[in-house]
């Protein structure tokens, strides 16, 4: 049985990290930086929630040392799907983050 998922609890972090990771900044670390205004525990449970969607996971092509230190995240095929359908409003996100830092 498939679970239901409901998109639309998604937040401003999730989509910065979605979008961090179609725009190719895919370390843990380098994404964590993008999403300047939450701290390392709020990230951590955005990303399992983003995990538990089936939206993204942990590069398992990596070594062990990698994976549990700075491991690279990529999206599943529901994730790439997902960005696919939401691209204008990831845009949105990595457009707004690209802005402050520039």
């Amino acid at each position: 049985m498939k679970r239901i998922l409901n998109y639309d609890k998604l937040d401003t972090v999730d989509y910065m990290i979605l979008a961090c990771i179609k725009n190719g900044i895919k370390k843990y670390s380098s994404i964590f930086k993008n999403c300047e205004k939450t701290n390392i525990g709020k990230f951590r449970e955005h990303v399992n929630e983003l995990e538990d969607m089936n939206l993204i996971t942990i590069d398992s092509s990596q070594s062990w040392f990698i994976r549990n230190t700075n491991p690279s995240i990529i999206l599943k095929k529901d994730g790439i799907k997902f960005v696919e359908e939401n691209r204008s409003k990831i845009q949105e996100y990595w457009n707004v983050q690209i802005k402050d830092d520039g």
